[in-house]
């Protein structure tokens, strides 16, 4: 996989106009876990862990249409259609009776689309590697039963949104998903079109991801704007996209239409919104503009060495609790330099200072942990060798835990040990901030 980090550079020629790639970021340990099998050799199979909850998982598929927000990006061969309105897959994954649960879901639904087109085909075998093939052939599983009767208790369940990296997709984080779901929530998984890998639509369409190349010809300062000007634009976007998603989901839950079985089953005021790298800057972007998001997840989704999060002219602060579980990027290969790293971390102090009460960073380091940890990617590269899949295993569990514990304190109002009372450790540094 080559989910991608979102990064702002400040200053520095080679950082402007840049996702820079997730495994350039690589764990404090050898290259070897980020390796994949050697060429001409089958990828071991991969065994997504089990869902630590008591629920099965459903999941179902929806095509939903803003209209009131127009697609600059449509790749529409119609040069009317350039203005199109913005057009998303959404996948709803839910508590679902385990007993009922038959694990019929596939994991990457529109694989084989894909792998037939021309130009997604060759973002797919990128993105997957050696392990497309399992993709493809249905043997990488999921815990997800497609369109699982609903569970029955409790009546109503409360809400994540879920935005992942920049090139990459919702499905490549299916294992912390699953956990959720087992654990009671609904998930809305987004697929933002044109940021995402490749997007196949019920009407066969596919669109894939979409980069604008930086203009030739621009001096550093003139990168540096154009930059900022082009992230800015994604992360409005993407947030767009969370509060599209979120209105829908409020319409659909008001009116319990027949074509929507989940209508009155969703604590939409207990809802959340999270993400990923590129992923976590929507999430936290959609909830400086929205109060009806009771929480915020940025999973390594910080800006450095520019700011924590995402900032624009109207200095929108957030209005709930947030989390930045971040991995510690101290002693790794960055592009910056360690005294503007050291500056970062000074800015995402202040930045964490000004969040509500009830917010924490959590900073990670443990061994083989890096910036995919947070998806799949870190149980697939270990390719089968003992020693990494324990560590990406480890590291999946500790990832959902935190995201467990937040989300649980923030929507539920429990209290949770784990935040409330951390046992400061090598791996995990806990530091309560809004109060």
């Amino acid at each position: 996989m080559r989910s991608q980090l979102f990064v702002l550079a400040a200053g520095i020629a080679s950082l402007t106009c840049s996702f820079i790639d997730a495994h350039s970021q690589a764990s404090p340990t050898p290259a070897a876990p980020q390796e994949t099998a050697a060429q001409g050799t089958p990828a071991a199979k991969v065994v997504l862990p089990a869902p630590s909850g008591p629920f099965g998982i459903g999941r179902m598929s929806y095509e939903w249409i803003d209209n009131a927000r127009l697609d600059a990006y449509s790749n529409n061969p119609d040069p009317a259609a350039m203005h199109a309105p913005r057009d998303l897959m959404v996948y709803l994954w839910y508590p679902s009776p385990r007993k009922a649960a038959a694990n019929n879901g596939v994991y990457l639904p529109g694989a084989k689309q894909m792998d037939a087109d021309p130009i997604a085909q060759p973002l797919a075998k990128e993105e997957f590697g050696d392990v497309w093939p399992q993709v493809l052939s249905g043997e990488l599983k999921p815990h997800t039963q497609e369109n699982a009767p609903i569970a029955k208790s409790p009546k109503a369940f409360p809400v994540v949104i879920f935005s992942h990296g920049l090139g990459g997709s919702s499905f490549e984080y299916t294992a912390l998903i699953e956990d959720l779901v087992s654990r009671g929530y609904v998930v809305a998984s987004i697929e933002h079109t044109y940021t995402a890998m490749a997007v196949v639509f019920p009407d066969g369409r596919i669109v894939t991801h979409r980069r604008d190349p930086t203009p030739p010809g621009l001096t550093p300062a003139q990168r540096f704007q154009h930059m900022m000007d082009s992230s800015g634009i994604e992360i409005n976007q993407g947030a767009g996209d969370v509060l599209f998603v979120l209105n829908k989901l409020e319409t659909l839950n008001r009116n319990g239409e027949k074509s929507f079985p989940l209508g009155g089953r969703l604590d939409l005021t207990r809802i959340a919104a999270a993400g990923h790298s590129a992923g976590g800057g929507y999430a936290s972007r959609a909830c400086q503009l929205e109060a009806r998001l009771r929480a915020c997840i940025s999973l390594d989704g910080e800006l450095p060495p520019v700011s924590a999060f995402p900032e624009f002219p109207d200095k929108r602060k957030f209005q709930q609790p947030v989390l930045l579980l971040e991995v510690d990027h101290t002693g790794d290969r960055m592009p910056f330099s360690p005294e503007q790293y050291n500056d970062f971390l000074k800015i995402e102090d202040v930045e964490l200072k000004l969040c509500p009460p009830g917010s924490y960073d959590v900073l990670l380091k443990a061994p083989g942990l890096f910036h995919g940890s947070f998806s799949d990617y870190g149980l697939i590269a270990a390719n089968g060798r003992p020693l990494e899949t324990e560590h990406a295993l480890h590291n999946l569990s500790m990832i959902e835990s935190f995201t467990r514990a937040f989300l649980n304190k923030s929507l539920n109002h429990a209290k949770e040990p784990l935040l409330d009372s951390p046992s400061q450790s090598a791996e995990a540094k806990v530091k309560e901030y809004g109060n």
